[in-house]
């Protein structure tokens, strides 16, 4: 039995060569939370964080925008395809510049059609009327469109209205009667070559503007 007052054997370190490279043993202190940071490069800031309500908020406003951009395009670009186009509107055709053979009494002689374009820009058509004592000119002029201007082209004055029509004396066929009538942009003379007065006239007027409708 040894002595155990007999000093014991100091420790002996191992050698490199028992522990290898890597050297003796030895504590490493562990790193503080603050140096497990990546620190931030001299001469640079580190960018702030972004709050959470911020970043909630930036995304609902980007899906409010979104939407708004939507309702844009379907307000002001519409469905995409093309709209009907409106069907035009055919303008109805003027009644046919054709006298009746017969009104009342009066039977048609000679009948004269001047097409538009041969003398200028109208249809004009001249027929003579006449029961034997009596006799009358029918003219019909298309277009026109302002009675008085008519009137006045053809030489007819000191008008006076009679009814639906104006009545006046043509100065450069001797004076004779003439009423008219504007209807249709179709202007409608009877002139009285047997000094008919005027409330005549303008009763042929009307009544050979109804038998050609």
């Amino acid at each position: 039995m040894s002595d155990p007052r007999e000093p014991h054997d100091e420790p002996v370190d191992p050698g490199p060569e028992e522990l290898g490279s890597a050297g003796p043993w030895r504590n490493v202190p562990r790193p503080t939370p603050e140096e497990l940071v990546t620190p931030t490069e001299p001469g640079t800031l580190e960018a702030p964080r972004m709050p959470t309500a911020v970043k909630v908020g930036g995304i609902a406003l980007v899906a409010v925008l979104l939407l708004l951009a939507a309702w844009l395009g379907l307000t002001l670009g519409g469905s995409g395809e093309p709209e009907p186009s409106p069907t035009p509107t055919v303008e109805e055709t003027p009644w046919e510049l054709a006298p009746p053979v017969t009104i009342g009494n009066l039977v048609q002689g000679e009948t004269t059609t001047t097409p538009r374009g041969t003398q200028g820009d109208r249809d004009i058509v001249r027929s003579d009327y006449s029961d034997g004592t009596n006799k009358v000119v029918l003219l019909l002029s298309r277009p026109e469109d302002d009675l008085a201007s008519y009137l006045k082209d053809t030489g007819i004055e000191k008008t006076e209205p009679v009814g639906d029509t104006t009545c006046g004396f043509s100065v450069d066929n001797n004076n004779i009667p003439v009423c008219a009538r504007l209807v249709d942009n179709t202007a409608i003379t009877v002139a009285g070559l047997t000094d008919q007065k005027f409330p005549e006239l303008a009763t042929l007027v009307n009544s050979f503007y109804s038998a050609m409708q």
